[in-house]
């Protein structure tokens, strides 16, 4: 289902296609439809209504593995960015690079970790129906959240080429036609503190708006000995808005401008284990003992860490979004709605980075045969901006035998990269510019074959252009380069679903997807790599199989999915050292990839006092065909007779130009726990008076996960468990409510990521390994408390 060379004749066909669509969908309607399958008046479980198929169905009807999480799901976990989510959706995993751009999302074991801005993500982020054009903007607040949505496997067909691995898809609230208000106040005891706000209403009969503002600050939980303060915390304000116009009952239009601002103070590991005797650079002048004093880093949880240059970045972000949708009565287009979506984004990140980790002055000591004289070490600094716009035309079907959405979509991202690193050590300075220029056609189908049995399928026709420029201004020759490239592609989908009841549904889908070419735009890009380039596309096949079921009235639902996919052409960056011992990043392309696995979501209503959640997943994630893959540092090798000759698996060799192989075939993918699952419930106890209080409590468990793609033994993490737990209480139906609450209650410490932390570190004849750790939020045990007003 996967062409690299859509003709225009196929896209004249896929509007003949719509055409056909909207003839067929005037025809007599379905009985089975969102809006008649509300779910019964009871006390049991409420029917979540979705647009994970960019229509509103009851989520036990769309076809797809999606986890859905309310907005009063995601405020009772305290949820507050993209980080929290992971807690509630077992597929679901994040990497954190080395500064805030370099953040990805994983489903189902697979995303993208780089840091060039000419490679897409594998996890597209979807807002109010945009995508984001640069994944680390999800890396922010989320606030006046009505639901998100977590679709999982291959979703090209209808997200467009970076949703290969799966699409989060974020809905924020509406504005009200009745003024409504809400506050909400969080301290904690190690010093976070949220306030927000939000104001809804009518200005006039035609015209309502909603405002939603709020401020973040934590001092964050990594110790600076230099400065005596607190590091990878943040502090940040969004403002975001909805403006609703109604000039007549057929015509909408919404306007969401929005606004944000973060001061990220990131990214920092701290060291866990070195092997002592060790030296900086190797120089005997530079004893670890003196350069990291005070630090205990054989400590397996260390916290302190010597930087004399801040961490993390500055964040700027500004965009707004309109939506014009206007229904179709009757006729050829068979009483559909026809909206226009256009959107434009500006991301602005100021990035800084202490490259040595260290605050002594190691350049009045190094090189050793002619020490530099500067007072001072390694230090980064740069920028990433992105602008970003979307325009998308988009036809849905109304209710019917057959149904269907279709559309044409347009984006431009302009995104560019200025790092300057150094001086002296790992030394580099370059600025590059890309511009990814997308236009597709799309559609969704849904046939009732009967009643009962229903058909399901669609294809996307797409071309993308990438364009670069790259110039590098400390190279022993400085160069500029500039090149570009095009790729067209088809992906679909076919499937079939059968309801066995209103209740009780199984289906199955292959699909197809595809993310298009890419540059290495780093600190290793060259003349060498640029005539190599671009990195071909990374494309898959999937198939599905699952069966959503509601039972006992409402009280118990409980659906299950079954997956395989193959991906060909993965883009992923692996680690590779300098001389200095720097790591330096490579854009590799794995040849193939196989991620399989179960997963299960169950919610249970047993009283109306009691509510219940569960959520599991097994996802083996292997590498297939990755023969020349990195080695990890200091990994026994073999010599290999011939530039063409590969170790046996999981061997590591050396060629006869020096390079350090691996036989990655048969490896697990890096940051891919084989099993993760989380339970969680509420108990409600009526106090009479209208007042109520209530117990919540959630656990967390994730098996072992390797963060190198190298299958490094020591940047595994073990297992672990984390319990969170809340009490309070609510008033005047639910509008007031008070939580205390403990994260970490059992204070298991884990890791986020895990690394080498002997880089430019050495000692002669010595074998030296360590490990550099980041905590997370929850790392340690903290409580705090929660207040909420609504009227």
């Amino acid at each position: 289902m996967i062409s690299q060379s859509p003709s225009p004749r196929r896209f004249r066909m896929a509007y003949a296609t719509t055409a056909l669509c909207a003839l067929i969908a005037s025809h007599p309607v379905r009985a089975q439809t969102a809006s008649a399958a509300a779910a019964p008046n009871t006390s049991g479980i409420a029917d979540i209504v979705v647009t994970a198929t960019r229509r509103a169905e009851r989520l036990q009807d769309v076809p797809l593995a999606v986890t859905a999480l309310t907005g009063w799901q995601l405020a009772r976990q305290n949820v507050r960015d993209i980080n929290d989510l992971p807690k509630l959706v077992p597929a679901l995993t994040l990497n954190y690079g080395s500064q805030p751009g370099n953040f990805s999302i994983n489903l189902r074991g697979v995303g993208t970790l780089t840091n060039g801005i000419a490679v897409e993500s594998d996890v597209a982020v979807v807002i109010d129906d945009v995508p984001l054009g640069f994944q680390a903007e999800a890396f922010q607040d989320l606030v006046d959240l009505e639901r998100v949505e977590v679709l999982k496997g291959p979703q090209s067909t209808l997200f467009g080429k970076s949703a290969i691995a799966g699409v989060i898809n974020i809905t924020t609230q509406p504005a009200t036609d009745n003024w409504t208000g809400h506050a909400s106040a969080l301290v904690t005891n190690d010093n976070e503190w949220r306030l927000g706000g939000t104001v809804s209403g009518p200005i006039t009969p035609h015209l309502k708006f909603r405002l939603t503002v709020s401020h973040t600050s934590w001092d964050g939980n990594i110790d600076n000995l230099t400065t005596n303060s607190k590091l990878n915390g943040s502090l940040g304000t969004n403002v975001s808005g909805k403006l609703e116009w109604n000039p007549s009952p057929a015509l909408k239009v919404v306007l969401s401008p929005r606004w944000s601002q973060s001061d990220v103070e990131c990214c920092v590991n701290a060291i866990s284990s070195m092997t002592t005797g060790l030296y900086y650079q190797g120089d005997t002048k530079l004893p670890a003992s003196t350069v990291l004093a005070g630090i205990n880093y054989n400590n397996p949880y260390n916290t302190s860490v010597r930087n004399d240059v801040r961490a993390g970045g500055v964040i700027h972000s500004l965009g707004a979004t309109i939506h014009v949708s206007h229904p179709i009565d009757g006729g050829l287009l068979g009483g559909g709605t026809l909206a226009y979506i256009g959107s434009i984004d500006k991301y602005h990140l100021r990035d800084f980075q202490d490259v040595d980790g260290l605050d002594y002055p190691v350049l009045l000591y190094y090189p050793a045969t002619t020490p530099a004289g500067i007072d001072g070490g390694s230090r980064l600094d740069g920028s990433f901006r992105v602008h970003s716009t979307t325009q998308e035309l988009r036809l849905t079907s109304g209710p019917g035998r057959f149904r269907y959405v279709t559309g044409l979509w347009f984006a431009r991202n302009s995104l560019s990269r200025d790092l300057n690193r150094g001086p002296v050590i790992s030394a580099v300075h370059y600025f590059a510019t890309t511009v990814n220029t997308t236009y597709s056609y799309y559609n969704d189908l849904a046939f009732d074959v009967t009643p009962k049995l229903t058909l399901v399928g669609g294809f996307r026709l797409n071309r993308q252009t990438i364009d670069y420029t790259y110039a590098n201004y400390t190279a022993a020759t400085p160069f500029n380069l500039a090149g570009g490239a095009s790729d067209n592609a088809i992906t679909g989908k076919a499937g079939a679903q059968y309801h066995f009841s209103r209740d009780n549904m199984a289906y199955f889908t292959f699909s197809t997807g595809y993310k298009g070419e890419a540059y290495d735009l780093s600190s290793a890009f060259s003349p060498t790599i640029a005539a190599q380039s671009p990195v071909k596309p990374e494309t898959s096949r999937s198939f599905e199989i699952g069966s959503k079921n509601t039972f006992l009235d409402h009280r118990l639902v409980f659906n299950i999915d079954g997956f395989w996919t193959n991906y060909t052409g993965f883009q992923t960056s692996s680690i590779t050292y300098l001389a200095s011992g720097f790591p330096l990043s490579l854009l590799q392309s794995v040849g193939g990839l196989r991620t399989r696995g179960i997963e299960a979501d169950l919610t249970a209503r047993p009283t109306p006092q009691l509510s219940l959640n569960a959520a599991g997943s097994f996802t083996d994630a292997t590498i297939r065909n990755f023969a020349t893959g990195p080695c990890w540092t200091n990994q026994p090798y073999v010599t290999l007779a011939t530039a063409q000759s590969v170790p046996t698996p999981g061997q590591c060799g050396v060629l006869p130009s020096g390079t350090k192989i691996q036989n990655l075939n048969g490896a697990t993918l890096n940051n891919a726990p084989r099993w993760k699952f989380n339970v969680g419930g509420q108990y409600d106890v009526p106090l009479g008076n209208d007042v109520a209080a209530f117990v919540n409590f959630n656990y967390r468990w994730q098996s072992k996960v390797n963060f190198s793609l190298s299958q490094d033994p020591y940047t595994v993490q073990r297992s672990y468990g984390i319990l969170d737990a809340s009490i309070g209480g609510t008033a005047h139906d639910k509008r007031y409510r008070l939580a205390f609450f403990v994260n970490n209650l059992l204070n298991k410490h884990y890791a986020v990521s895990l690394g080498d932390s002997t880089s430019g570190f050495s000692a002669t004849g010595v074998s030296a390994r360590g490990v550099i750790w980041q905590p997370a939020r929850d790392s340690f045990r903290y409580v705090g408390v929660k207040l909420d007003a609504s009227y």
